[in-house]
């Protein structure tokens, strides 16, 4: 596995251990249809949240909320749209969430994390 696989698992995996700490429920991991991937679908406060896990080993982690391009939110929007339907899902308190992480690949730890929560209008 390539070293930028290996540090977007482990990014997913941290994201994932924070999202259980705060109270949230994780329904799904790496669901993906024809129009994408969303790296995690949690349920919390009545929101269904659709999450995106940016994980870097070098740069700085703030950037990472602005490394989602026009192109992958529009994927993502549609993804959950998909998801809905599939799912035969009608819910209307949903909310797209950004988890920005450095991480320290060989130490499998954290070195910084941001949640940026409701990143869509």
């Amino acid at each position: 596995m390539a070293l930028h696989n290996k540090i977007g698992k482990i990014g997913e995996d941290i994201a994932v251990k924070y999202l259980r700490q705060e109270g949230y429920y994780i329904i799904e991991r790496n669901y993906r249809n024809k129009f994408g991937e969303i790296d995690i679908i949690a349920a919390k406060n009545n929101y269904t949240i659709f999450i995106e896990v940016k994980s870097r080993s070098s740069e700085n982690y703030i950037e990472l909320a602005q490394s989602l391009y026009y192109k992958q939110i529009a994927h993502l929007r549609r993804a959950a749209i998909f998801y809905f339907s599939e799912k035969n899902i009608h819910l209307s308190l949903i909310r797209f969430d950004l988890i920005a992480l450095k991480i320290d690949p060989a130490a499998r730890r954290i070195d910084k994390l941001k949640h940026f929560k409701n990143i869509i209008d």
